[in-house]
């Protein structure tokens, strides 16, 4: 499923920084953070904790193709959790995207690619 991932600047340095870290596109650690933090099959670690708040000011910053699968299940997940209200589904899982992106700031040796 490719998709427009809003962002806000804060993500894009986090992002930044695992690219030197790894080596990789910003668009492949996406891909791969949000199939590990699936594959963690422990939302509440992620989700249960506002992590990104404020986040309505997030640009369209590039396109992503992650598998449908972990696309519906990102949908799932924004339907499950106490998130504020996004107009379409690519900004109700970029929202989850950026939970998990913050989640891997916070807690990096929690989840890896």
């Amino acid at each position: 499923m490719k998709f427009n991932l809003h962002l806000k600047d804060t993500h894009l340095d986090i992002l930044d920084e695992l690219k030197e870290k790894h080596s990789i596109s910003s668009k492949d650690l996406v891909k791969r953070y949000v199939k590990s933090a699936l594959n963690l099959q422990d939302n509440d670690l992620i989700f249960d904790i506002t992590r990104c708040s404020g986040c309505f000011s997030a640009e369209p910053q590039f396109e992503v193709d992650i598998d449908d699968e972990d696309f519906e299940s990102l949908k799932k997940i924004f339907e499950e959790y106490d998130f504020d209200e996004y107009p379409n589904d690519e900004e109700r899982v970029s929202k989850t995207i950026r939970c998990i992106i913050n989640f891997i700031e916070e807690e990096p040796d929690l989840i890896s690619i």
